[in-house]
């Protein structure tokens, strides 16, 4: 009953200043506001790449040049590509220059006849035929992208012109043996070839590529940053907390109670338990705050809520007890539990999505409080997983709280008991 007496206490006097007020509860939601409204509605571990401006160009009158425009307008790239199209090949650079595009294609007059001449040639004479692709030397990604989708358009042109040149000379060689009307295959051949290549999907083999397993799920932001920034500052105020065992010690107050007839594991208890009940609080007003203020639902089970709360604040609070039991000084653990605080928030996925991180440094967040209860409030606000869904990460939360309060009531007995 003394714990409980002093834990209360404890906790009326941090929540009597303000400045712990702003810092601990007001702080977190306003930078989850401008967080959330800065990723807008949903965001994902890879940021995807869409609209980028392109213009194109097509002087040529034949059906071959047709099929660029028809690519990078088709429902595959309409995400991807932002397309104009323009017959000014000069007034295209310059929008390139300017910055207003990110790349022109240009396909040249006759671009279909000359190709159409090259396959129909039988003496090995060819006239080089291009598509110039102009990118803009400032971006980083773009011009990859729109290179490769024209590089992959032209090789599927080739091959389809190749296997008709390749025919046409194959047959040919044999049309003493086959009759006359052969001689009239090489001008066949590149009408059916400008024919396969307007309609692509006549003579396709049914081959569809079909997505197995999870999707990648989109996440909201106020669904992510909400717990995340009070995850944050919840380890925060759980180190100051713990680490007014010190204060009172530097200030005389804390031996002299150990003379009381109190048991030194009670009074422990009762500083611990108030830094406990201050986070139970904190996270109790962020909680229904971010419900009202910007309509975030924690899910569809208030138990796996509630023990998902009760194990991230145990763990946070053992923690903080843990770095005040291994400092001498006050100062001391404000500067370690400082560093501790911005390590786990880093590696935990407070700033960015953890799923990110590299693979080298997945195992070190896997060992944070800040990745757990992450990725617990997130399966409970964004994904909707019921208490089944998160036990994982209670579990580990809780044996983490377990393992740091041994610890630091061993530490504190052996400092202060003599």
């Amino acid at each position: 009953m003394k714990a409980l007496t002093i834990a209360w206490k404890d906790t009326i006097t941090r929540l009597r200043d303000w400045r712990a007020i702003v810092g601990f509860i007001v702080a977190p939601l306003a930078i989850s506001a401008v967080i959330g409204l800065a990723f807008g509605g949903t965001f994902r571990a890879e940021t995807a790449i869409q609209d980028i401006k392109l213009v194109i160009v097509n002087l040529d009158s034949g059906e071959l040049g047709q099929v660029y425009s028809t690519v990078l307008t088709s429902d595959d790239l309409v995400d991807l590509f932002l397309i104009t199209e323009m017959d000014d090949y000069e007034a295209a650079l310059e929008l390139v220059e300017t910055g207003e595009t990110r790349g022109v294609v240009y396909i040249p007059e006759d671009f279909s006849d000359e190709l159409f001449a090259n396959v129909s040639a039988t003496d090995g004479s060819y006239n080089p035929v291009s598509v110039e692709v102009t990118t803009d030397p400032a971006s980083s990604i773009s011009p990859f992208i729109i290179t490769s989708v024209v590089d992959q358009i032209s090789v599927s042109i080739n091959t389809l012109l190749l296997s008709g040149q390749v025919g046409v000379e194959q047959v040919l060689a044999y049309a003493a043996q086959l009759g006359p009307e052969l001689a009239e295959l090489a001008n066949i051949v590149p009408g059916v070839i400008e024919q396969a290549a307007t309609d692509p999907g006549a003579n396709q083999l049914g081959l569809d590529v079909v997505q197995v397993g999870e999707a990648q799920q989109d996440i909201s932001p106020f669904s992510y940053f909400a717990p995340s920034m009070a995850i944050f500052f919840l380890m925060f105020s759980m180190t100051d907390g713990a680490r007014s065992i010190l204060q009172e010690e530097t200030r005389g107050t804390l031996p002299r109670l150990i003379t009381t007839p109190t048991p030194f594991a009670e009074i422990i208890l009762g500083k611990i338990g108030g830094t406990f009940l201050t986070g139970i609080i904190q996270f109790i007003v962020l909680v229904l705050a971010s419900s009202l203020l910007f309509g975030l639902n924690w899910g569809p089970s208030p138990l796996a809520l509630a023990l998902l709360v009760l194990a991230t604040v145990s763990a946070s609070t053992g923690l903080g007890a843990l770095i005040s039991s291994i400092t001498p000084t006050e100062a001391q653990a404000g500067i370690v539990g400082s560093s501790v605080t911005m390590v786990f928030a880093a590696l935990g996925g407070n700033f960015a999505l953890a799923s990110a991180l590299p693979d080298y440094l997945q195992i070190p967040s896997r060992l944070t409080i800040n990745r757990w209860s992450l990725d617990g409030f997130v399966k409970l606000a964004n994904d909707g997983r019921g208490l089944e869904g998160v036990l994982p990460e209670i579990g580990v939360l809780f044996v983490m709280a377990v393992v740091f309060f041994v610890l630091s009531v061993v530490l504190f007995q052996r400092r202060f008991v003599r």
